[in-house]
């Protein structure tokens, strides 16, 4: 009887780790690639951000890397699975246009990769749409559109 209850323990101990790695950054569904396509008129140019799984003063460490450009009608694979994360963050601009949502994120005019939690010297914040891929299956597309 000692060995069920010890062996209910594990599992049930196993069980919550799951569910709180999958609230971390565990894997949250069957997508295999996060793509993004351009449905507007224009040619943009796109950068990408998502959690890395590390933490810095108690805040999450976000990776942002852009520029990929994007002609009108073009899609590209921005992340291949499996994905570790629910969400992903994506923000475009053109010339004359951008796509932006809530979450802050650092960009550079030029190619970047920055992993930071402050914006340093030579960043600049942009506002980036969430990518929710949770219960999700196969590529997962995110479009684009407008002017």
């Amino acid at each position: 009887m000692r060995w069920g209850i010890a062996l209910w323990a594990v599992v049930m101990s196993l069980t919550l780790a799951t569910a709180a790695a999958q609230a971390q950054g565990g894997q949250f569904s069957n997508v295999t690639a996060v793509r993004a396509c351009n449905q507007s008129s224009k040619v943009i140019m796109v950068a990408k951000a998502a959690a890395t799984g590390q933490q810095q003063n108690g805040k999450n460490i976000f990776l942002s890397q852009g520029w990929y450009e994007l002609n009108p009608s073009q899609c590209i694979t921005l992340w291949t699975g499996p994905l570790a994360n629910r969400y992903y963050y994506v923000y475009a601009e053109s010339s004359s246009s951008h796509w932006s949502g809530n979450y802050p994120m650092c960009v550079s005019e030029k190619a970047f990769r920055i992993a930071e939690i402050q914006c340093g010297q030579g960043y600049v914040r942009r506002q980036f749409n969430q990518i929710d891929v949770g219960g999700k299956s196969g590529v997962f597309t995110y479009y684009f559109q407008g002017s």
